[in-house]
């Protein structure tokens, strides 16, 4: 049709993306969430309709599910730098979704994230093992 630009639906795929670890390619990444937050209320002056909205800290947290074997190679390395686990570690993990038809490539970068705790765990029947690794970061860079 005339006068209709060209939209491309191709969203994101897990395949477009890949994950970068304190420098490293993540490969045994089974999921990753993120998040930014900011503090946000209603103020009430005269009547019963807020009249503003006030701001506060911002927050930045979220999840890396990984497999067992990249947990392991998380620690080795925390160990090798002087850490006794990964949660003496801080690192930066950068998020590339690669171009993919009128999609243009897209970076996210979380900077000083550090991992708050770890649990491992097996059900009965499991083929491998994924650990869910909570995230706290200072800030999210390239949205």
């Amino acid at each position: 049709m005339a006068g209709i630009a060209f939209f491309d639906s191709k969203d994101c795929e897990w395949a477009d993306m890949t994950v970068m670890f304190a420098g490293a390619p993540l490969t045994k990444i089974r999921g990753l969430k993120y998040k930014a937050s900011k503090e946000k209320q209603l103020l009430h002056g005269a009547g019963d309709e807020p009249i503003s909205i006030q701001s506060g800290n911002r927050t930045n947290d979220g999840q890396i599910k990984v497999l067992k074997g990249a947990l392991d190679d998380m620690n080795r390395a925390a160990i090798a730098a002087g850490g006794e686990d990964i949660l003496d570690m801080q690192f930066d993990i950068i998020v590339t979704y690669k171009p993919q038809g009128t999609r243009l490539l897209q970076t996210d970068t979380l900077k000083g994230v550090e991992i708050t705790n770890f649990e491992k765990g097996w059900d009965q029947g499991a083929k491998s093992m994924d650990i869910t690794l909570p995230i706290v970061f200072l800030k999210l860079v390239g949205v």
